[in-house]
């Protein structure tokens, strides 16, 4: 059965009401949680949702459901966190009004998935339960029997029996052979890897491995949870042969994996790291607290059991045990919230025990002498540092520099809740002191993790200290939450207290994220009288004067920032080449080409794909105040060639283009081509060329390559699609190749045979 079907048809449905975006929304929400893009998933999720609700259509909720917790639990690995959610969708998707939606299946899955994220073995009776269930409603020639099957197997897994796993999946695989049905292997293929490698049958796992990755790279592009998935496990049984070299290779980069991924990912480095102990420092034990403090958080409580053991072990062959001990001390925590034991216990006894024969810390050299010997030393490692820097403020507990250079350490080594901690306490110990660097450290530590109940306390011990400091914090965290009016406010109120440029800087970017560019540029006009370098205000004031075409203080700003221009007044008109703009519109990023008219803004002069919003020739201001979004390259030459990237801020006037049309085919030469837009702009169109000169291949005259041609025109708005058609039919006539343009031509109603017949011919 195509669980596809369905949600094809409804996208068919959306597309021909004209909902184009709505109808590419479900595919996009699948698409990015499959490419691995959780934060662009985060961000379509609450459209995809109030989409189902306006749909009315209890199955796009099921639907919408399955794909979040499919972010949540399968990329992400929530545990705990996502069971009241995961609960209530499960119930959701059995009701009468839903039970038959295809992906009410898939949400058992997720069911199971997401009691494996909070203790793997300790629910695998359940888990299977619920499984079984749920392939007694379907048959093979379900998508779902393969997920399902697997997650089946991935309980037996969880449990050691790889054996019965191994024996599962083959039965599994007869009842798909036998069914007859088209069905693809890679999910089951790779579960058995897993159980090979169990057995330590590592040679056939990897030979599996192997043949998957080909399969893949002939297929052509690959899902990256796909790729990644196999990447780490052929990465952990080339490291159990000892193909060490090889395993680095194929093995993503930390920071690439997701956190699902990244579970393996450390136990294939816990191998490798052993025999390449340089690879083993305290930036890895940064990034694995920060990885192993996400699973916390979420209560995904067996995979952080088993990776701080893994964290630790490598933490004391990096000589740090007090940063073992802490790792033993989550994993204690967590361990309380384990179903069962299984082997838990024994393996974090052993660890202790370990600890407690650890040698005490000895200072290199006296406290007093310590700073100036840290400073004195060509490689710092705050990991090996923090030992030293705790013992010297045991016997200095007033140094404020000890204090900062020791919270600054724990903090690089993802200790933030002891940096923290340590910073409160100092802040607590002289309770009538005024704000110094310890209260702003502190302050910028909790906002940027989000420790808002700390940052209340840090407000309210400095309310009548230093109301200033008070007011500050709460406009940032404001800010943080997006919540210009209150920052306006906060920041307005703060000139009782203090005439500090800081407060004029976050007043000004309080009212231009509100729109009010003339309050904004006239607050950045105040910044840059203030500040020691303006360079940043005056950028900011030109973007914001340049949204209100107030031309003039634009151009005085400019020539402070040394520009030279060509006019002394009104809008800009500069020849100052190409740039690109990228809008964030519908959740998406789309990068334009444009001409840079002036100092701060530009014109677009690229059509928009199919469906996404018409920029052409629209006049705009571009946020030169944040800077180019690309960095360009080291290279001298190849940056002589680079075209900068900024942000669209406010347009100034529409170009006044409707939707782009697509033109694919085979090029037809450039004096043809060149004719053929020519002919076209003459009639108002906007063309452009997005590729041009790839390789085609023509069915009918096999061994002749061909070069390929695709580009879109836009139409002024209002104007009738079929006149372009029947334009391009005219102007396209004398082509020996024809060029397709078939959702124009389905769009007029027109014949579709010559388009389908082009698309077959040349495999557009």
């Amino acid at each position: 059965m195509d669980i596809w079907k369905w949600i094809g048809k409804l996208q068919s449905t959306l597309a021909e009401a004209g909902q184009v975006g709505s109808a590419r929304l479900l595919d996009d929400l699948s698409s990015c949680i499959s490419d691995l893009e959780t934060a662009r998933a985060e961000s379509i999720l609450p459209e995809a949702k109030a989409l189902a609700k306006s749909l009315n259509n209890p199955w796009v909720e099921v639907f919408v459901g399955h794909w979040e917790m499919r972010n949540r639990l399968g990329a992400r690995m929530e545990g705990e966190s996502a069971l009241p959610d995961m609960v209530a969708l499960f119930e959701r998707a059995h009701r009468a009004d839903t039970i038959d939606c295809p992906q009410s299946v898939c949400v058992t899955q997720d069911l199971g998935n997401c009691y494996a994220n909070i203790d793997g073995p300790g629910w695998a009776n359940e888990r299977r339960a619920v499984i079984e269930e749920t392939l007694q409603r379907i048959d093979p020639s379900w998508n779902c029997f393969i997920c399902l099957s697997t997650e089946y197997a991935d309980t037996l897994y969880d449990e050691g029996r790889f054996t019965e796993g191994l024996d599962w999946l083959a039965a599994q695989e007869a009842k798909l052979r036998d069914s007859g049905e088209d069905y693809d292997l890679d999910s089951i293929e790779l579960s058995r890897t897993e159980h090979l490698m169990g057995l330590n049958r590592d040679e056939e796992a990897l030979a599996l491995m192997a043949a998957q990755a080909a399969r893949a790279e002939a297929a052509g592009p690959e899902w990256e949870a796909a790729r990644q998935a196999r990447c780490v496990r052929h990465a952990l049984a080339l490291a159990k042969l000892g193909r060490d070299e090889e395993a680095w290779e194929v093995l993503p980069s930390w920071h690439e994996s997701s956190p699902r991924n990244r579970i393996w990912w450390l136990a294939s480095a816990a191998l490798l790291l052993q025999r390449a102990p340089e690879r083993n420092t305290w930036r890895l034990g940064s990034f694995l607290q920060d990885a192993l403090d996400h699973l916390s958080r979420h209560g995904a409580h067996r995979p952080l059991v088993d990776s701080a053991l893994i964290a630790a072990r490598l933490a004391l062959a990096r000589k740090a045990p007090w940063n073992a001990q802490r790792l033993l001390a989550q994993a204690r925590k967590h361990q309380a919230s384990l179903r069962i034991d299984a082997g838990a216990g024994a393996k974090l006894d052993a660890l202790e025990a370990e600890l407690a024969e650890a040698p005490a810390t000895e200072l290199p050299v006296p406290a007093a002498q310590l700073m100036e010997w840290l400073e004195a030393r060509e490689d710092r490692d705050p990991e090996q540092e923090i030992q030293w820097l705790l013992a010297a403020r045991r016997e200095r507990p007033e140094d404020q520099a000890l204090l900062l250079l020791a919270a600054s350490a724990l903090k690089a080594c993802g200790a933030h809740e002891e940096s923290e901690s340590m910073l409160w306490a100092d802040i607590e110990r002289r309770p009538d002191d005024d704000v110094d660097t310890v209260a702003q450290m502190l302050f910028e530590s909790c906002l940027k993790r989000g420790g808002h109940d700390r940052i209340e306390a840090l407000i309210r011990h400095f309310e009548t200290i230093e109301p200033s400091f008070s007011i500050w914090c709460q406009a940032r965290v404001a800010a943080w939450k997006e919540d210009w009016a209150r920052v306006v406010e906060l920041c307005q109120a703060a000139s009782e207290h203090s005439e500090k440029s800081t407060f004029i800087g976050l007043l000004a970017q309080g009212l231009s994220k509100q729109k009010r560019y003339a309050e904004a540029a006239a607050a950045y006009r105040r910044l840059i009288e203030s500040a020691e370098d303006p360079r940043d205000a005056l950028w900011h004031h030109m973007t914001c004067a340049a949204a209100v075409e107030d031309w003039a203080a634009v151009r005085d700003s400019a020539k402070r920032l040394e520009f030279t221009l060509s006019s002394d007044s009104g809008p800009f008109d500069e020849n100052m080449g190409r740039i690109i703009i990228r809008y964030y519109e519908n959740n998406t990023e789309h990068d334009y080409y444009a001409y840079r008219t002036g100092p701060v803004t530009a014109r677009i002069v690229e059509n928009a794909i199919p469906g996404a919003p018409q920029h052409v020739l629209d006049e705009l201001v571009f946020d030169a105040g944040i800077g180019y979004l690309e960095d360009p390259p080291e290279d001298e030459e190849e940056r002589k060639n680079f075209i900068y990237t900024y942000a669209a801020f406010h347009t100034l006037s529409r170009g006044g283009f409707g939707p782009s049309w697509v033109m694919e085919g085979v090029h037809p030469g450039e004096d043809r081509l060149k004719a053929l837009i020519q002919a076209l702009e003459a009639h108002g169109y906007e063309m452009w060329v997005h590729a041009s000169g790839y390789e085609m291949q023509d069915a009918e005259n096999e061994g002749i390559t061909l070069h390929g041609v695709l580009m879109t025109a836009a139409a002024p708005q209002g104007r009738p699609p079929q006149e372009l058609h029947e334009l391009l039919q005219k102007e396209t006539q004398d082509l020996p190749h024809r060029l397709c343009w078939l959702p124009l031509a389905r769009h007029c109603g027109a014949d579709l045979s010559v388009h389908e017949a082009c698309i077959a011919r040349y495999g557009l």
